[in-house]
């Protein structure tokens, strides 16, 4: 394990565009350490001890705001695709210790493995070992897919080499935790608060979507700080210590809710279920990088996290539930027909 290089309590940190449950999550446990945290983005909000600079990262004006002074690292929340991070870059030039980029898991794939009521949801009755998808586990040396992704880390890289600042990734695997707006477990807990005793699963459930509870990646972003020289020029996996499939998520759901819920495999032929979990091919993430070289190990364990989630979405006002999970609903609202699907657990069983 790579000792400590950095007194965290001396840090100065920028976070850009930090937006979200991780943003939020970032900023306090940074400021619990002591660190002095700067903002620059759409303002979401007052938070003790943290400067916001509000503005858009493609207008020079705006960032000039954040300030002459040098920062030990910059985290980069908004790194997809081309434009974004190419306006940030010249902003911080040789004024950041470590530039952490925030990827995504989609390096991997493409947008086929992002389960989307919108898209289809992937393929039916697809062959799991045929077609342009991540191989199982995936190490941070695989072929790379995902264009926009792979753009943002290519830029990050190239700066890099011309010597405008030590940089990092973090590719992240979907995130969960309370605060999470694109909270797949509504599509249990959904269920749950509507009454439901049964719930469909698309394919039987086997289906394997790696996950990243939101305290787990803040540790992780923090490790990585901790380390600089040992994370410069090199990216990271992600995700929590297990994988679980779609049915252990939904019987999980239910379990931490301390409800009954009959998960009953059925054919897309009788009703074409859609699951933001029920991606056509399994998305794994080798963790091994981050745990050899950091010395990484997860401070809540995924069964506990998914139980804060569920807790976190149960208490959820009813008002509130639209607004605050408006992301979810735009992609996976379909997904609640409970009447259709209902209907069709009835025809199958009969």
């Amino acid at each position: 394990m790579a000792a400590s290089a950095l007194d965290l309590d001396r840090l100065r940190v920028l976070l850009a565009d930090p937006d979200g449950a991780l943003g939020y999550a970032l900023c306090q446990a940074l400021r619990r350490l002591g660190a002095d945290v700067v903002c620059f983005g759409a303002e979401r909000g007052e938070m003790a001890g943290v400067r916001w600079v509000a503005g858009h990262r493609s207008r020079p004006a705006d960032l000039a705001g954040i300030g002459p002074g040098p920062f030990d690292a910059a985290i980069d929340f908004g790194a997809r695709g081309l434009d974004g991070p190419a306006a940030f870059a010249p902003a911080v030039r040789g004024r950041v210790g470590l530039m952490v980029q925030l990827g995504t898991w989609r390096v991997y794939g493409g947008a086929e493995d992002a389960p989307d009521c919108r898209g289809g949801g992937g393929p039916a009755g697809a062959d799991p070992g045929a077609g342009p998808w991540m191989p199982v586990p995936c190490p941070e040396s695989a072929p790379k897919r995902d264009g926009a992704a792979l753009d943002a880390e290519d830029g990050l890289w190239n700066r890099r080499a011309a010597g405008d600042y030590p940089a990092t990734v973090l590719r992240l695997a979907p995130l969960y935790g309370p605060g999470v707006r694109l909270a797949r477990e509504w599509h249990a807990v959904g269920r749950l608060r509507a009454g439901c005793s049964r719930m469909a699963l698309p394919d039987g459930g086997g289906q394997l979507l790696h996950r990243l509870y939101v305290d787990n990646a803040v540790h992780a972003i923090v490790r990585a700080l901790d380390h600089p020289d040992e994370v410069d020029g090199r990216a990271f996996n992600v995700g929590d210590s297990r994988v679980a499939t779609l049915a252990e998520l939904c019987a999980g759901c239910a379990a931490a809710a301390g409800r009954r819920l009959e998960l009953v495999p059925l054919p897309r032929s009788v009703h074409d279920t859609r699951s933001p979990w029920a991606v056509p091919r399994p998305v794994v993430l080798d963790l091994a990088r981050l745990r050899h070289t950091l010395g990484y190990t997860e401070p809540v364990a995924p069964e506990e996290g998914l139980a804060r989630t569920v807790r976190y979405l149960l208490e959820l006002p009813e008002d509130d539930v639209l607004p605050t999970l408006a992301p979810y609903w735009s992609r996976w609202g379909c997904a609640h027909d409970h009447a259709g699907e209902q209907a069709a657990l009835d025809a199958w069983r009969a």
